[in-house]
């Protein structure tokens, strides 16, 4: 077996892959694994001296690693001072809005990093069958540091009154530990985000606000300022789809534009991920090639545009990751050889699994920006080919064959995510992806504009309403 080191080490990052990957699906307890470690580091040592044996060795260690490292990822359900061990109890939590509220219309769900919890008196609204739930982990302190716990809780509340991100909150519930949906496993989609508790009614009082990171305080800031203005100077139903477009928000977009959506199969393009990273990254490229700055001198560039699009979004863990891989292909494309690349794009996810093991199989956010980062690695310079002598009229083309070629990768995956196989959605998504770089350019340059000035916003409003209102009759039609 003759592999050089850059094969060995990208053989290593796969196995550690496949491990996460595996331990996803097959449940083997800790001390198995960690009894399969150990056999394995004495292997590699034995073997050592055969370069053949060795190299397995190795490969079989990080393979091992990588169920270790998901198992590891779980919380200690019997550890009281973990919220999901109170599951199935009605309890008092105190704890800090630790994510932009996700509002919907007729609803908002809140995610709580839990600071402490107290035992409340009863109270018949929230018991079960008639009585108090029995707690595993009766609590009485008699000081603040014997009710401290940690953990996420997700909360269900209604539309009104409205909670802001760093609101310290108070909040009786009766938390359950969420179960899988009819085929939609929701326990696991949670726990990506390392949430084990659910409250889907309770009692919240806000006791102090602003108790959040600054720095995200701010980020949310200008997402809201940049909302609102969209808001300001474009017509429902164009506004809200456009806020979908660049920021994420579905806030507003109607139920029968959404199931208009998802019945073309359409709906990922109003769902953040590495796609729309990839075509932020086209129209910035094209728009500089346009103006003739090269290639290599425009990396800071677009490394900027993606941050601020990041920022605008509210830089949550998905669109980091989305953004970190869109940063990476720039990267890939000056490394030049394919080889390096791929080494970078395997190393970049092995990253991003040591962080967070729980995206691989249960995160489609992450899954759609590798993949997506795979088709701008290899499918974009074979279409670059066929497209050589193609004018490029501002940019477009770039703009073009960059999004097709994330979409061919892509397109699988989110016709599997989504759960329908429409006949029509292909053609769809053929007529609506080429107008979305336009649309995201367009809005985005009038929604800064309508910052500074609310006529200046309106006037450039109009050629992004134009977009909008043809993918949405493309949708609806």
């Amino acid at each position: 077996m003759h592999l050089s080191q850059s094969k060995i080490f990208l053989v290593c990052l796969l196995s550690f892959v496949a491990g996460v990957g595996t331990s996803s699906f097959v449940s083997v307890p800790f001390a198995y694994v960690y009894s399969a470690l150990l056999v394995m580091v004495v292997l590699l040592v034995i073997l050592w001296s055969h370069r053949r044996y060795r190299i397995m060795a190795l490969w079989g260690v990080f393979f091992i690693l990588g169920a270790a490292r998901l198992i590891l990822s779980q919380p200690d359900f019997d550890d009281s001072r973990h919220i999901a061990s109170y599951n199935g109890q009605d309890i008092v939590v105190q704890g800090v809005v630790a994510q932009e509220p996700d509002v919907r219309l007729d609803h908002q769900k809140l995610t709580i990093s839990v600071r402490s919890i107290t035992q409340p008196p009863p109270d018949p609204l929230l018991s079960k069958g008639g009585g108090i739930i029995t707690p595993n982990h009766p609590l009485t302190p008699s000081s603040p540091e014997e009710g401290e716990v940690s953990g996420r809780l997700l909360i269900k509340t209604e539309l009104y009154p409205e909670y802001q991100y760093g609101d310290l909150l108070e909040v009786r519930c009766a938390i359950e530990a969420p179960e899988q949906i009819e085929d939609f496993a929701y326990d696991k989609y949670l726990a990506r985000y390392d949430i084990y508790s659910v409250c889907w009614r309770g009692k919240l009082v806000v006791i102090e606000p602003g108790r959040g990171n600054p720095a995200m305080e701010g980020i949310l800031w200008v997402k809201t300022r940049f909302m609102g203005t969209i808001n300001s100077i474009i017509s429902e139903p164009h506004a809200a789809f456009l806020s979908g477009l660049l920021v994420g928000a579905r806030r507003g977009i109607p139920e029968y534009l959404l199931e208009a959506f998802n019945r073309t199969g359409t709906t990922h393009i109003i769902a953040i991920s590495g796609s729309n990273i990839t075509i932020i990254r086209a129209v910035i490229i094209g728009f500089l090639q346009f103006i003739g700055v090269s290639r290599k001198r425009a990396f800071w560039c677009i490394s900027a545009g993606i941050t601020v699009f990041v920022i605008m979004t509210g830089a949550t863990a998905s669109v980091v990751r989305a953004g970190i891989m869109g940063i990476f292909v720039l990267l890939a494309r000056q490394l030049g050889r394919p080889s390096r690349a791929t080494n970078a794009l395997v190393f970049t996810a092995f990253l991003m699994l040591l962080a967070n093991p729980k995206i691989l199989v249960f995160d489609a956010g992450f899954q759609l920006s590798f993949l997506a980062t795979v088709g701008l690695v290899y499918i974009n310079p074979m279409l670059q080919k066929f497209t050589d002598r193609l004018p490029d009229l501002a940019g477009a083309k770039e703009a073009l064959v960059t999004t097709l070629s994330a979409m061919v990768t892509t397109t699988p995956l989110i016709l599997y995510q989504f759960g329908r196989l429409s006949i029509v959605a292909p053609l769809a998504n053929i007529l609506i992806i080429p107008a979305i770089p336009p649309t995201m350019a367009l809005g985005f340059a009038a929604g800064v504009a309508g910052m500074a000035s609310q006529t200046l916003g309106e006037i450039a409003a109009w050629p992004a309403w134009l977009f909008l209102e043809y993918m949405i009759r493309v949708a609806e039609g």
